[in-house]
């Protein structure tokens, strides 16, 4: 009896609920995160992506080609940006985060509103530092791409919503609002 008055406590902790809408929300998009659902679906978005890096290689005198949402090198060099090279992911996660989170609807519209826009810049910078490594640096080019990068888009977007979830928690105490929506 002891026991599972202890296992119904633990399950009605915040961080196991917080743990619980995180898994919910992450499964269901990473069972729709697949080519034959969203690759069609995102692809004028990879194809903008691939637009705004041509640009940005452009402003940094690098010569580079588009066709549709590849970038080619005259020296070789070439990639694809399809949806999984977007901020797409990274971006979902910081949305699950964020809905997660116990805080009122305008907190997480303000987090979201500021976060996904960094989340992008920051995509855009790594594919353009990745194309710079794979032009001039290419036996860097797999760990930049598979271990910097994941690294960093995970760690920015775990630190973007740490630092928000901080500042609705300080704004809703501050506010003592204890009851605004979810």
């Amino acid at each position: 009896m002891v026991a599972a008055a202890h296992i119904g406590s633990v399950w009605s902790r915040p961080a196991v609920r917080f743990g619980l809408k995180v898994s919910a929300l992450l499964a269901f998009f990473l069972l729709a995160y697949r080519d034959d659902l969203l690759g069609r679906l995102l692809a004028p978005w990879a194809e903008l992506t691939a637009r705004a890096t041509l640009a940005l290689l452009q402003l940094l005198n690098i010569e580079v080609v588009r066709v549709g949402s590849q970038i080619h090198h005259s020296g070789g060099f070439a990639y694809e940006i399809y949806y999984r090279c977007t901020a797409v992911l990274v971006a979902a996660i910081l949305a699950a985060l964020t809905i997660a989170t116990p805080a009122s609807l305008r907190c997480k519209l303000v987090g979201l509103a500021l976060g996904v826009p960094v989340l992008i810049v920051l995509n855009l910078v790594r594919l353009v530092h990745l194309f710079h490594t794979g032009v001039f640096h290419p036996a860097f080019f797999d760990l930049a791409h598979e271990i910097i990068w994941e690294s960093i888009l995970a760690l920015t977007t775990l630190g973007l919503w740490w630092g928000w979830s901080r500042w609705a928690s300080n704004s809703k105490t501050a506010r003592g609002n204890q009851n605004d929506p979810v």
